[in-house]
């Protein structure tokens, strides 16, 4: 009678140790997420050939993102979702959402660069937008300045109970290239 007893409740006890550790590993994680720094480093652009209007090539902007993890262990990011927006004297220009589907991992004590696909905002034509945005950077180029980009949404982490979501907000300079 005791055995019967002994054996699911062991069981029951084994599961909840397991519990327990997932808990444990996700809180650590979203702890360590929290602490990371967030900062826009490049952005890369590639030329496609445009089949409606062969006169105008296509545009696909990478960002990339550098992730830096001061913590002692290390970081999982399952997706990024964030917004960027340009920062100027006449206020904020959103530009689009950065996404990226591919988990990431950050090694603690050290920093590891992220390609985001650049996902422009919809609204209207794309191109005289960034014909806008490329005229305003290369201005402030000529004039040896920084761009200013503010980038927020969220990043997510697998966890046990599916994905959580964690606030991110930063403001990034960049030098620009004469």
């Amino acid at each position: 009678m005791v055995r019967n007893f002994l054996k699911p409740f062991g069981v029951y006890f084994f599961v909840f140790l397991l519990l327990i550790n997932c808990i444990s590993d996700t809180k650590k994680n979203l702890e360590s997420l929290k602490a990371c720094k967030f900062d826009l480093v490049d952005v890369r652009v590639e030329l496609k050939p445009n089949p409606s209007f062969p006169l105008i090539p296509l545009l696909d902007l990478y960002p990339q993102v550098s992730v830096t993890n001061p913590n002692q262990t290390k970081v999982s990011i399952y997706q990024f979702d964030l917004d960027i927006e340009l920062v100027t004297n006449q206020g904020k220009e959103y530009i689009g959402k950065l996404q990226n589907q591919t988990p990431v991992e950050v090694e603690p004590n050290s920093e590891t660069l992220v390609v985001l696909k650049l996902v422009p905002e919809q609204k209207g034509s794309l191109l005289p937008k960034l014909l806008l945005l490329a005229k305003q950077l290369g201005e402030a180029a000529k004039k040896g300045e920084e761009a200013e980009f503010e980038i927020y949404g969220t990043v997510q982490i697998d966890s046990v109970f599916g994905k959580l979501p964690v606030p991110v907000r930063e403001v990034s300079r960049i030098k620009l290239k004469r």
